[in-house]
């Protein structure tokens, strides 16, 4: 079951960037030509956070090692970049972008005109697309190593253990995502 909801939260990621980035791009050019606000596109960027959040909640709670090696140690585990990664950092981050995607949504609907509404959206998506990206285990970020681009492709090897924040390896073995 861990692996199912892994490879199908890693898959809503590449959903989620590109609702995004349409997001941000049809705001801007609506911005640009004075065209109306399309809903449209944030509102696919919002559902799909949101679901991507419940994806991620059921993997946190219920089925992830990493975060029940970090709820049992939480002292411990702030000394270990990846335990605390995934324990406490991406969750905020995510927590922080879905949180600015669904106000974005909501200014953008409730704006006075066009323009504001796809100002604030623009903005808005933006800004949590940067959280987004920023708190996501990428394969090329200590934290991310070892993991595929894709589920079911191969990842980049490893030839030494993810080093924490302190330039050591983890003290622990690490659980599977």
């Amino acid at each position: 079951m861990h692996t199912g909801l892994l490879h199908l939260h890693n898959l809503l990621r590449w959903v989620v960037l590109i609702a995004g980035v349409i997001a941000v791009v049809r705001a801007q050019r609506a911005l640009s030509g004075n065209s109306p606000y399309a809903r449209g596109p944030g509102m696919i960027f919002v559902m799909a956070l949101h679901t991507q959040l419940l994806i991620g909640l059921a993997l946190y709670f219920g089925t992830s090692g990493y975060v029940a090696s970090f709820l049992a140690a939480p002292g411990a585990s702030m000394k270990d970049a990846v335990l605390r990664f995934f324990g406490m950092e991406h969750l905020v981050m995510m927590l922080a972008a879905i949180v600015v995607g669904t106000i974005g949504s909501a200014k953008a609907r409730r704006g006075a005109d066009d323009g504001a509404k796809n100002r604030a959206a623009r903005t808005f998506f933006a800004v949590a697309l940067v959280l987004l990206l920023a708190g996501i285990p990428w394969p090329f970020r200590a934290v991310g190593a070892g993991r595929a681009w894709l589920p079911g492709m191969k990842p980049a090897a490893m030839t030494t253990a993810p080093a924490t924040t302190t330039g050591t390896a983890p003290s622990t073995p690490l659980p599977p995502g």
